[in-house]
């Protein structure tokens, strides 16, 4: 079931990136605007558009060992979009 909900935080990618990072990996994070401060010593490559994410993950994947997603991205716009919930 999809359902349209709030924008994702991106702590569970950024988490999972510090941590591969501390264990001796060397991370390039891709992450869409955030509040979050990226991990020291992680790669960060900012993306705005789903069209973005997949030129990025595309890109870096040619170098990449170990791929981890930790969030999906919608795979459709609504037309019309509210700042609050009625």
């Amino acid at each position: 079931m999809r359902f349209i909900t709030n924008d994702s935080s991106g702590k569970m990618g950024y988490a999972i990136a510090e941590e591969m990072q501390q264990r001796g990996a060397t991370v390039t994070l891709i992450s869409a605007p955030t509040k979050l401060t990226p991990p020291a010593g992680v790669s960060l490559i900012p993306v705005l558009t789903t069209e973005d994410l997949a030129d990025a993950v595309t890109k870096a994947f040619k170098q990449t060992d170990i791929l981890v997603m930790a969030a999906a991205v919608a795979d459709f716009k609504p037309v019309n979009t509210a700042d609050q919930k009625n």
